[in-house]
């Protein structure tokens, strides 16, 4: 083996036919030929640009450079000089280097020709795709597309103007993100989206992080952020007032002080917490009174009177001593439980006896429930027992008269589809007796939430009655009453609270918001209806609404927010008492009373910050009066009477 080609070692007789020559053949005289025609192949090797055709040319050198090797070394070999056909053999030799050495040449020739054409391709190819990147303002893609360019056409101008281009529309970016990130922030802040105004200044801060804005949005968003909570624990304030929630109301005062120590709100705000703390304190105290009341009571027997004393006991201090004792008097009647003794509620009614209590557990009871015998049907909670039915079949609790003294306590009634029949069954029903309910969820019934007809009566106690199609709550015929006292009338598409047709109510610390038209309508002729320390705030028509000769009492309610005014009474006949009543920021008026209708007493009223008139008390009413919905007779299948018109 060679040391210097890594090749196999020629022959004598190999290396004289590699230079044209045949053993025997006198060659030394013309070795310098070859030599040169060497030269010629090393510097092909050199100056091509074709890989392939490189390794050949290097391959035909180093066979070349192997033949003239081992010819030199082996010159002893030759024969004795001879004339004839010498030189003949040199030009045949020298006429196969020669067309070796320029086929090799046309070769490179055409290889560097070709690889020139497809250069030239390269680069028209290039140069389209720099310019739809910049047209498209794709600047790192075009700044990689420059880079290939230059490797074709090294620090060429079209390369040099191209980058420029690039630089400038990499900074004009930059200029127009930079504006539409302030412009983005603007909006957020404008919108008081704090959180997505923060999220995009971490991204200015990120492309420039001494932008003389930044300050200046840090400030607005912080003081923002202040203000809508200083906002927020006012709304929650107010509701919390709104609701006698005083544990919340304290809690959220205590937070403004916090970040807002000098607002004018905080001394209201304070003062009320104090008032609503005695009267929690008081409500202990009577809490106590009650419990030490029913205790002295128990003797073992089954006593309506000690356990609704309990129960009042613990509706003003829900205590688990209180809960244990109320407990076990209830065991002293029958308990029929469902599910455990009766798979449905249905079967437990059709086998209860008078006064039996029937235990409900958690879950979900598609039934319609009809009570007849007087019963005490208590659920897990509103949250944990649900009894639904479908709207156009049944009302999901009807109260018979032969039921008269039912409760109906800790659940929750509600209907399932849609019924947009003129004739439409409540959600709850009071036919002619006499029903409890407390601690009740009443919801999206497709007429009223609770009804009360045909004399009956209904005794709502800590009920919600929401997004009912119809009232809230509607007491209508001659006989019929409600009495509901810490109960809410919210989101119900006609009134919150409807007394007409002999129907009346008397409504104790409760609130009727955001229902569809009025937040109390009373309009029974010549009975006499009370609403006491209420709150009816937000309703789409009138606060609340007093005509058609009905006698009414308000004491003590806070009317705010209504959109077509606060309180309206009006038609002759028509008699309102009015203490201490406050009528504020609602749209229209606050007061207005027709000047046919009689007013007295009227003292300690109050009338601020509403939109249009204050007080009127001899408005001049219009005439466009809307009929109430009727009340569906479920014992007669036929709808009432309705009663006289409602003033729009």
């Amino acid at each position: 083996m060679s040391s210097d080609s890594g090749q196999e070692q020629l022959s004598y007789e190999d290396a004289m036919r590699v230079l044209g020559y045949e053993s025997g053949a006198i060659v030394s005289p013309h070795l310098p030929l070859f030599r040169k025609v060497a030269g010629k192949l090393e510097a092909l090797v050199n100056s091509t640009k074709d890989d392939h055709l490189r390794k050949n040319f290097s391959d035909e050198l180093n066979r070349l450079n192997e033949a003239l090797r081992v010819v030199e070394a082996e010159r002893d070999r030759e024969p004795s000089l001879r004339g004839q056909g010498m030189w003949l053999r040199l030009g045949l030799a020298l006429l196969v280097a020669g067309i070796l050495v320029s086929a090799a040449y046309y070769g490179n020739w055409t290889i560097e020709e070709g690889g020139y054409l497809r250069d030239r391709e390269g680069i028209a190819r290039l140069e389209a795709m720099a310019r739809l990147a910049e047209e498209s303002r794709d600047w790192s893609g075009a700044e990689e597309v420059y880079a290939e360019l230059n490797k074709l056409i090294p620090d060429s101008a079209r390369v040099r103007e191209g980058l420029a281009r690039v630089a400038d529309g990499r900074a004009e970016a930059r200029r127009q993100k930079l504006g539409f990130l302030v412009g983005s922030i603007r909006a957020s802040v404008e919108s008081r989206n704090w959180e997505e105004a923060e999220r995009l200044l971490g991204n200015l801060r990120e492309m420039e992080v001494d932008h003389p804005e930044i300050g200046s949005f840090i400030k607005v968003i912080q003081t923002g952020r202040v203000s809508d909570r200083i906002a927020g624990l006012l709304e929650q304030a107010e509701e919390a007032l709104k609701e006698e929630q005083w544990v919340a109301l304290g809690d959220h005062t205590t937070k403004l002080e916090a970040i807002a120590p000098d607002h004018k709100q905080l001394a209201r705000f304070k003062i009320a917490t104090e008032e609503g703390m005695k009267v929690l304190e008081e409500r202990r105290v009577r809490a106590r009174e009650l419990y030490e009341k029913a205790l002295a009571l128990d003797d073992g027997e089954f006593s309506d009177p000690a356990l609704e004393t309990l129960r009042e006991a613990i509706r003003l201090d829900n205590r688990q001593d209180y809960q244990d004792l109320y407990n076990k008097m209830s065991a002293y009647t029958r308990l029929l439980k469902v599910p455990g003794d009766y798979s449905t509620i249905t079967e437990a009614l059709a086998a209860a006896r008078t006064n039996d209590k029937i235990r409900l557990g958690e879950g979900v009871f598609n039934e319609s429930l009809s009570l007849i015998v007087k019963v005490d049907l208590e659920g897990a909670g509103r949250d944990k027992t649900i009894i639904q039915c479908d709207a156009q079949r049944a009302s999901t609790l009807l109260s018979a008269k032969e039921a008269s003294g039912s409760r109906v306590a800790s659940l929750t009634l509600r209907q399932t589809g849609i019924s947009l029949a003129a004739e439409r069954y409540p959600v709850a029903l009071a036919d002619g007796g006499e029903v409890v309910l407390e601690d009740c969820l009443i919801e999206g019934g497709a007429g009223h939430g609770v009804a009360v007809i045909n004399g009956g009566s209904a005794r709502l106690r800590s009920v919600e009655v929401l997004k009912c199609g119809w009232d809230g709550l509607a007491v209508n015929g001659e006989g019929s009453v409600a009495h509901a006292e810490n109960c809410r009338f919210d989101s119900n598409f006609h009134h919150g609270i409807d007394a007409w047709g002999g129907g009346r109510v008397r409504v104790k610390s409760s609130r009727a918001t955001k229902n569809g038209l009025a937040g109390a309508v009373l309009m029974s002729r010549g009975v006499r209806s009370e609403l006491i320390q209420c709150t009816i705030d937000r309703n789409r028509e009138v606060g609340i609404s007093i005509s058609n000769g009905t006698v009414a009492v308000l004491r003590s309610n806070r009317v705010e927010e209504n959109l077509l005014g606060g309180i309206m009474v009006e038609g002759e006949g028509t008699a309102a008492g009015m203490e201490g009543n406050l009528a504020e920021r609602n749209r229209k008026f606050g007061i207005m009373v027709d000047r046919w209708s009689v007013v007295e007493p009227f003292r300690d009223n109050e009338t601020k910050d509403n939109v249009g008139e204050q007080l009127m008390l001899k408005a001049v009413m219009p005439e466009e009066v809307v009929p109430p919905p009727p009340v569906l007779d479920v014992s007669g299948g036929k709808p009432l009477e309705p009663g006289p018109e409602i003033p729009k």
